[in-house]
């Protein structure tokens, strides 16, 4: 029956060979969730670094999401530059609190927004419990996300740099902190209390600050000049060590 056995060698010859899972690329985005310490779930955007990189914590403005950080984080990643977009607490899939289901629509009333620099610090949390060091994570942000980064950077002393689009002195009570280490602020013209909060962000040491056409937070990255330049500064930033004075407030513009 020497035909018979012959089919069957062909057949098993013929047959594909199992499928493994493809492996994720190093730098793929993938969604991660952490809790806070107040007992909020944050959920978050994260695109790991190349090797020995620095990761950028993004928190967006009032109303936005994770989202909004989108097509500056992949730019980033492209350069070796790690990303954790945040969604704050009460925004788009990070409504989960300690009490249950809960927007940020209501956060005025009973003055939550300080407290949602904690959403920062427990990505801090997160990459550090992932072998991130101290050093390599950096923050930023958008609108009250900015006031956010510079209060969570001011309690994170090893923070290498700071990211501020259109801080302002004071949102919904989210007090800016003057920078205490390497920091990008940027603002446009049309945007008044923002620019004006970059003239007293401008004479801070170690600060570098530029006016982008117009625009507020990452809307400011329609301009492809604005996301080019703010894009090589980060990925500079993220090569080089900083030193850092002690923070005080930023209490208005002409401060």
């Amino acid at each position: 029956m020497i035909l018979p056995a012959l089919l069957l060698a062909a057949a098993a010859a013929a047959a594909p060979a199992p499928r493994t899972a493809p492996k994720p690329a190093p730098d793929a985005e993938r969604a991660v969730t952490f809790k806070t310490a107040d007992g909020w779930t944050i959920a978050a955007l994260y695109r790991p670094p190349r090797q020995g990189g620095a990761v950028l914590i993004l928190a967006h403005g009032v109303g936005s999401s994770k989202w909004e950080w989108a097509g500056f984080a992949s730019r980033l990643a492209a350069k070796g530059v790690g990303t954790l977009a945040l969604d704050l607490r009460g925004h788009a899939d990070s409504k989960k609190g300690p009490k249950g289901e809960r927007s940020y629509q209501d956060f005025d009333a009973d003055g939550e927004w300080p407290r949602a620099v904690a959403d920062l610090e427990a990505g801090a949390a997160w990459l550090k419990a992932r072998g991130v060091a101290d050093g390599r994570i950096a923050l930023g942000g958008a609108s009250i996300g900015a006031n956010l980064a510079s209060r969570a950077a001011a309690a994170r002393p090893k923070t290498p740099f700071l990211l501020l689009l259109s801080a302002g002195p004071d949102y919904r009570g989210v007090k800016l902190l003057r920078p205490g280490t390497k920091t990008l602020a940027v603002a446009s013209p049309p945007d008044q209390g923002a620019d004006l909060t970059l003239r007293p962000l401008a004479a801070v040491p170690g600060v570098e600050a530029f006016e982008a056409p117009s625009g507020h937070g990452v809307q400011m990255f329609a301009d492809p000049a604005t996301l080019d330049k703010v894009v090589a500064w980060v990925v500079a930033a993220s090569k080089a060590g900083a030193q850092r004075p002690d923070p005080v407030l930023l209490n208005s513009a002409r401060d």
